[in-house]
């Protein structure tokens, strides 16, 4: 992955509070764990794009590509904060980039890529231009 961004960048953020589950003998949060908590924030990406769409008819999107660096230890207990936007906006495909924060310090970083398929149908599909206006709202400063 390239550059970091601070929390304050991303234009969907949520908090999540650690639970006991999460944690690992030495009360460090596992690595599971923290690939869940960016799957919540794919979904926060998604419903935030859904609630831009207004009338138009969400697109089917898979998730094709995972990447997570693991940066620094999560600590039990306590919360993170998770922040979430669009790196790119492809043809078929977005690409989303996240950051996981604890205490102000990023420690951990994903970048992954969706692509809107149709049911029964092999392959990708076009993102729609309603989509399309709604997810530029979403993109990284910078992009």
């Amino acid at each position: 992955m390239t550059e970091h961004l601070p929390l304050e960048a991303y234009p969907c953020r949520r908090e999540i509070s650690l639970i006991f589950a999460d944690i690992d003998p030495l009360r460090h949060v596992n690595n599971v764990a923290i690939a869940r908590m960016f799957e919540e924030g794919r979904v926060t990406l998604s419903r935030a794009t859904s609630d831009l769409l207004a009338d138009a008819v969400p697109l089917r999107m898979v998730l094709a590509r995972l990447e997570i660096d693991y940066l620094a230890e999560v600590m039990y207990p306590g919360e993170v904060q998770l922040g979430i936007g669009l790196g790119r906006i492809g043809r078929s495909s977005i690409e989303q980039r996240a950051g996981l924060f604890q205490a102000g310090r990023l420690v951990a970083a994903s970048r992954s890529i969706e692509v809107n398929t149709v049911e029964g149908v092999p392959g990708s599909a076009p993102l729609t231009e309603a989509y399309r206006t709604a997810a530029h709202k979403l993109l990284l400063p910078g992009v």
